[in-house]
């Protein structure tokens, strides 16, 4: 008998372990609040990261069965992440020689609701005009303090560099 339980249980473990695991289900599904900082210019498959995994988000939640109307996501540009945000103009200024790559995806999550906001400080100390932001970008008096008032108005805070 001692003989047949132990592959028997070996077989169980083994079973368990090739087990999908468990998916676990967003809980939150309605006023969900998150705000990005988005300090540099980093690329992510041809686009600018946090607008990459703005989108990325956006459509996780849209797949989910979850209204675009719920999902309050701002994010807030400043530093070096001002190249993403600019004109070409701009960007040449910024001594990025590279066209905007953002332009289409900017224009789809503002479409969609997402709110991109630059620092005001960091643009003017970068020497951009209003006039070059790219289409739909807000501008905040500093990073720091909208970011301060977003999450103590309860928001989730995701920083990218």
């Amino acid at each position: 008998m001692k003989h047949l339980i132990l592959p028997i249980l070996l077989l169980t473990a083994s079973a368990a372990c090739a087990a999908e695991p468990e998916v676990i289900p967003i809980q939150l599904r309605e006023n969900l609040r998150i705000v990005y900082q988005v300090t540099d210019d980093v690329a992510h498959d041809g686009v600018n990261k946090g607008l990459f995994y703005a989108r990325k988000l956006i459509n996780t939640y849209d797949k989910q069965g979850i209204a675009a109307d719920q999902v309050h996501l701002h994010l807030v540009y400043h530093g070096t992440g001002i190249a993403a945000v600019v004109n070409d103009t701009a960007r040449k200024r910024l001594g990025v020689d590279a066209p905007n790559p953002n332009a289409d995806i900017l224009a789809e999550l503002i479409r969609r609701g997402v709110q991109i906001e630059l620092c005001e400080n960091t643009m003017q100390q970068k020497g951009v005009k209003p006039t070059e932001l790219m289409p739909g970008v807000k501008l905040v008096v500093g990073a720091f303090p909208r970011l301060i008032d977003l999450q103590l108005q309860g928001f989730a805070y995701i920083k990218f560099e």
